[in-house]
């Protein structure tokens, strides 16, 4: 399912921590650091490398991931940094990622890289903040309240755990959703 524009829109200025974001991992991504030295696992935080608790929620696998990331940041971004504001929303986003990205690590041994779990936590915060909103989504082509439209994404990462060798790290979204929940009204 994916979502192509929330109907309403918090009209308050420029979304400057949304626009770096965007900009900031689409330029890491296409000089493409070394994965194995920025992304985040044990191995690396018990070698003293805490740096990639956060370098590694600027890395993408592939085009597909950094596209569809930066466009699911772009649909329920906007409307949490109007919200929080800039600082108060980046804030939210890096402790979201961290979280989801600590979750999946404690499964496993893999190095994990992405913003998904940063962008699972904006779907956590947006649930908690606008759950009536209307998002169009594209297939079906359709509005749907924000809560069932979450409520749906929510259980395709529940479902998808079971995969894991496939490499989505579903737990790090999971983790990054219930920590959107949580974090949202703290920040």
């Amino acid at each position: 399912m994916l979502p192509l524009y929330d109907k309403v829109k918090i009209k308050r200025g420029i979304p400057w921590g949304i626009i770096f974001l965007v900009l900031i991992n689409s330029f890491l991504f296409f000089i493409s650091p070394d994965i194995n030295f920025f992304g985040f696992s044990l191995e690396n935080i018990w070698n003293g490398m805490l740096f990639t608790l956060i370098t590694s929620l600027f890395l993408h696998g592939s085009f597909f991931h950094l596209l569809i990331n930066m466009w699911f940041l772009w649909v329920f971004g906007i409307n949490i940094e109007m919200r929080l504001g800039t600082f108060k929303f980046l804030l939210f986003y890096l402790l979201c990622g961290i979280t989801g990205s600590i979750l999946f690590t404690l499964s496993t041994d893999s190095i994990v890289i992405g913003a998904s779990a940063s962008i699972a936590g904006l779907l956590g915060g947006y649930l908690v903040l606008f759950p009536k909103n209307k998002i169009k989504a594209l297939l079906p082509p359709i509005y749907l309240p924000a809560v069932v439209y979450i409520f749906i994404w929510f259980l395709l990462q529940i479902f998808s755990v079971g995969q894991m060798e496939i490499s989505t790290a579903y737990l790090s979204h999971i983790g990054g959703f219930i920590a959107g929940i949580i974090l949202i009204k703290k920040i």
